[in-house]
């Protein structure tokens, strides 16, 4: 499964801006969708509390959608899968987001011209002209970088054009 990040819209089958029942219908070509209402949520490592929140996709690979108060979807994250040999390959502009180490890829995003934030050290970053955020946390076992930290990102999030806009600026 080949997947590409389209921000500011989505990626590859998902389009940001949709109302719920359109999102379902899409998400459900990825596996099972299962709806919480009031959600928490941990975004740079800080909570916020989303109307809804919705996790699709299988055991090898899945990804959690908010909707606004509107009904409408307007962030995706994708998270890398668990198993490394599993098919799926996350990419944005060519770059492999799941299978090149975090600080090589942000080195990528810079040279592009892309503004990277780096935060809680080093472990969450975000591309704000992008709409992209990365974190380095993970909920299974995977390799370490130096730091003890993930030597990949583990999730990526796409978001609508102006999410990171002044909210976590250091």
């Amino acid at each position: 499964m080949d997947i590409e990040l389209l921000p500011p819209t989505g990626f590859t089958g998902m389009v940001l801006g949709r109302s719920e029942e359109e999102t379902v219908r899409a998400a459900e070509r990825f596996g099972p969708v299962s709806v919480a209402r009031g959600a928490q949520i941990q975004i740079a490592g800080e909570p916020f509390v989303i109307p809804t929140k919705m996790v699709a996709g299988g055991p090898e690979f899945n990804f959690a959608l908010t909707l606004d108060e509107g009904g409408n979807a307007d962030t995706v994250e994708v998270w890398r899968p668990p198993d490394p040999g599993y098919d799926a390959t996350v990419t944005f502009e060519g770059i492999d987001v799941f299978r090149t180490p975090w600080s090589k890829l942000l080195t990528e995003l810079e040279s592009r011209g892309h503004r990277t934030v780096r935060q809680a050290g080093d472990r969450f970053a975000y591309a704000p002209d992008l709409a992209l955020g990365f974190s380095r946390d993970a909920a299974h076992e995977v390799p370490d970088d130096t730091d003890g930290l993930p030597l990949y990102f583990e999730s990526v999030l796409v978001a609508a054009a102006g999410y990171y806009d002044g909210v976590f600026e250091p």
